[in-house]
């Protein structure tokens, strides 16, 4: 009965998949979502690659999971993988049963799959990654993982013992994930060792959790993304097995050091938030067995997916795309971080709000850290969307001049209130749900810089 359910299950999603596709969809959920219906033990009918690779954690899976995905396809892997999709469940289901007979026999030799931490509960106990890398926990949206003990709990409770874990040492929420399972890498950055400038706005961990005791930072880079210990104990971050000790950002190079060995990589981008994800996937890759050379190589062939970041010249505009995760704080305040840090001193940021955090509550504003938009090379900031004006409110707070900021409730037309002779470096903000909207405003910059718009 077990047997006949699951090929049944497997019948109507190869069905709902191919009939999307008929229809030009890109069918990444509902055929998961159909199978998981009809039999809720789908996941542990198939048969999965010989190597399972799960992607988790606050910020970075998508980034990280597309790399991943990009260079070992670069070197000859053949890899199933949900990037272009959902990371629960049902998105995990239809990436698996794509690429699996009707059997369930899975056609490809590696999976690289995408999983929300809150889906981790319906994923990992049915299908067991042979590996998982984490780059970092921290409090995200209010409404679902608001609180970092409870995302740990979550993970560490589905997770098997099996698993080779591949975590953070410089998040000490991430470095103590998955207590139980031996074999333990860790990563990190050991360069630019100083506090993050200005204060703390968030530390997602304050207290030993050994003895409760005080940790003592070494140094916080942001949030509690950095080294710290406790006074009380011998509690303290563990030591990196792979660490960034080099960034050459003149020769778009970066080094990693394993075991007292130096090799370099090319920079896809210099943003602190992926060092962090490039040596996860430097020290994910090597432990797989891949050689400096082939993660080399695949290195200086890919590039961060267009829909987190992208970057192109019209006329004299230089228009940077970067999303900025809302209802996240620590990944928005990256994001303004970012754009006060880059060369230049005629900025200007518009801000793509989203229709869906109008139905949230805007408190998250206030956790991230609005202060790195009063910098002066940012001349012009837009606020657009249905939360503008709390967006105008926070950045009022955060000492940002008023004459500088703009608003607008129509999401896409940011663009209205840019003057281009203030300012020639633009750089678009949005949300993942807002990929759509932002590409129109997008559009229009290009069309701006082009010279089809008087602006």
């Amino acid at each position: 009965m077990k047997k006949i359910r699951f090929f049944i299950a497997m019948l109507a999603g190869k069905i709902t998949l191919f009939g999307l596709k008929l229809l030009g969809r890109n069918a990444t959920f509902l055929p998961g979502k159909i199978a998981v219906a009809i039999d809720k033990n789908f996941l542990a009918g198939l048969t999965p690659p010989k190597t399972v690779i799960a992607v988790t954690g606050t910020n970075g899976k998508t980034t990280v999971s597309n790399l991943l995905n990009s260079i070992l396809l670069s070197n000859g892997y053949s890899v199933t993988n949900n990037s272009l999709g959902s990371n629960v469940q049902a998105g995990v289901a239809t990436a698996l049963l794509e690429d699996s007979t009707l059997t369930g026999k899975a056609k490809k030799e590696i999976a690289v799959l995408e999983v929300d931490e809150r889906s981790s509960l319906r994923i990992y106990p049915y299908l067991k990654p042979d590996y998982l890398i984490c780059n970092n926990i921290m409090r995200d949206s209010l409404a679902r993982n608001a609180h970092t003990e409870f995302i740990s709990f979550i993970i560490n409770k589905a997770l098997p013992k099996s698993t080779k874990v591949i975590l953070n040492a410089d998040d000490l929420v991430c470095a103590t994930l998955a207590p139980g399972n031996q074999e333990r890498i860790y990563f990190g950055l050991d360069v630019d060792k100083i506090h993050e400038e200005g204060p703390l706005y968030l530390q997602d961990i304050v207290y030993c959790p050994h003895c409760g005791g005080l940790l003592t930072p070494e140094y916080l880079r942001y949030n509690h993304i950095g080294r710290m210990h406790c006074e009380k104990c011998d509690f303290r971050s563990p030591e990196p097995d792979f660490a960034i000790t080099e960034i050459n950002k003149d020769e778009n190079k970066f080094t990693v050091m394993h075991n007292g060995i130096s090799e370099s990589y090319y920079l896809i981008n210099d943003n602190i938030v992926n060092l962090y994800n490039f040596c996860g996937l430097i020290a994910l890759l090597s432990t797989m067995g891949l050689s400096h050379k082939q993660i080399s190589d695949g290195f200086a062939k890919s590039k961060i997916v267009k829909t987190r970041y992208d970057k192109l010249q019209s006329g004299d505009l230089t228009i940077t795309m970067q999303l900025s995760k809302g209802q996240n704080p620590t990944a928005c305040a990256r994001c303004f971080s970012y754009v006060a840090k880059c060369p230049g001193n005629n900025k200007a940021i518009i801000f793509v709000g989203d229709d869906f955090e109008a139905s949230e509550s805007p408190c998250w504003f206030y956790d991230s850290n609005y202060s790195y938009l009063a910098d002066p090379s940012i001349n012009q900031i837009i606020f657009s969307g249905p939360r503008c004006m709390d967006q105008y409110l926070r950045a009022q707070m955060a000492g940002i001049p008023t004459d500088k900021i703009r608003t607008i409730t129509d999401s896409t037309a940011g663009t209205e209130l840019l003057d281009t002779q203030l300012s020639k470096d633009i750089y678009v903000l949005y949300g993942p749900y807002m990929v759509k909207q932002a590409n129109l405003v997008k559009e229009k910059l290009i069309a701006i810089g082009a010279g089809g718009e008087d602006k």
